[in-house]
């Protein structure tokens, strides 16, 4: 229910303002009856930690460690073609160099 607010006069504000600061709420509040509510906490079923984890790597885990290991691979191959190539050109180096 919204608070019934008291109406001033308006043409004459300043003698509202000087007897009033803020108008008058009246606020009547209703409380709401539920019948089938008997007012009784509701104990909620505690998941252990053991039970939360073994649901994580049941179902994310999997998927999220497969995607980790194709990033891993992609990165470890990235790494490993300029090492290979170095690796050869510093072969092709000594090869020239011993020959002198």
């Amino acid at each position: 229910m919204k608070p019934t607010v008291e109406q001033n006069d308006l043409s004459k504000r300043t003698d509202a303002a000087r007897e009033n600061a803020f108008p008058s709420i009246d606020c009547n509040y209703q409380t709401v009856a539920l019948p089938s509510y008997r007012g009784g906490c509701l104990r909620p079923r505690f998941s252990s930690f053991r039970n939360i984890s073994g649901e994580y790597f049941r179902n994310e885990a999997r998927n999220e460690f497969r995607i980790e290991a194709v990033a891993f691979v992609a990165i470890i191959i990235t790494a490993a073609i300029p090492i290979l190539n170095n690796m050869h050109a510093l072969a092709d180096f000594l090869r020239a160099v011993s020959n002198l």
